[in-house]
């Protein structure tokens, strides 16, 4: 409860069947996942500026699939409404660990995989804040906007704290930018979604 974003309605309780997806009561999420093998350059280099573009592409789309989407009960369905939560993810981070000699259980394993994790969930809250400018933020937003951006700035906070060891210096760079644009949106245009990226078992989706 102290990464909520929407306190102001509620405690985080449970978890949804898979578990990974924490939110509030009678909540759903659309799931997506990024192949991060597809942005690895033949020298070995992680492409972050085609990463981040794939990122906006990618809630800007789960965003319309919101209010088209069918949901088991009536509940769910309004609150997906009211709080339109996304789960943009990424799969095949082992195989990528892998292709740069790093090993998985390691810290340099950790900082990179935080770094790339830092640029999509950065990315994806910028791009709904975009959003908000064009559609407004979510219906829940006003009442939980101090909450959020208290939320937004820890996860900013995190970003800058991420470990050297193991990641190229234009990745972290990039990801402390990133944060500071997400947050400066944000104060500006409020954010059209809830939530925005899950790691889901891939498996599964």
């Amino acid at each position: 409860n102290e990464w909520h974003t929407c306190p102001a309605d509620g405690r985080i309780n449970a978890s949804n069947p898979c578990s990974e997806y924490m939110f509030l009561d009678n909540s759903a999420c659309n799931l997506a996942s990024l192949n991060l093998m597809k942005f690895r350059r033949d020298d070995g280099e992680f492409e972050t500026d085609r990463f981040q573009s794939a990122v906006r592409t990618a809630i800007t789309a789960q965003e319309i699939l919101v209010d088209r989407a069918s949901y088991p009960t009536p509940a769910i369905e309004q609150n997906s409404i009211d709080y339109r939560p996304l789960g943009l993810g990424f799969a095949n981070l082992g195989a990528l660990l892998m292709s740069k000699g790093l090993p998985y259980d390691s810290d340099e394993g950790r900082n990179y995989a935080g770094a790339i994790t830092a640029i999509m969930h950065g990315e994806a809250y910028s791009q709904s804040a975009r959003i908000a400018e064009l559609r407004g933020a979510f219906a829940g937003y006003q009442r939980n906007q101090k909450p959020m951006l208290r939320v937004i700035g820890k996860h900013r906070k995190a970003a800058k704290a991420i470990a050297k060891n193991g990641v190229p210096k234009t990745m972290l760079t990039t990801a402390k930018k990133i944060w500071d644009e997400c947050y400066a949106l944000g104060q500006k245009h409020g954010y059209r979604n809830g939530q925005v990226t899950v790691l889901a078992p891939t498996g599964t989706i």
